[in-house]
């Protein structure tokens, strides 16, 4: 977090970690937000609906 003071930017970072381990780790963690930052870039689009349904299927596999 740019311009943070240091135990800002120590919580967040710790945030982030507790919310990647919960998703499995942060690739899963990067994939899940990442598909939602383009998503929402590309919402109403056949490609947003395409870019949350891959991600997810990414993430589940075959639960």
């Amino acid at each position: 977090m740019p311009g943070a003071d240091a135990d800002l930017a120590a919580t967040y970072a710790g945030g982030v970690e507790v919310f990647a381990d919960k998703l499995g780790g942060t690739v899963a963690a990067s994939t899940a937000v990442g598909a939602l930052i383009l998503a929402r870039a590309t919402a109403g689009t056949e490609l947003s609906d395409r870019i949350l349904a891959e991600a997810f299927a990414a993430l589940v596999g075959d639960r």
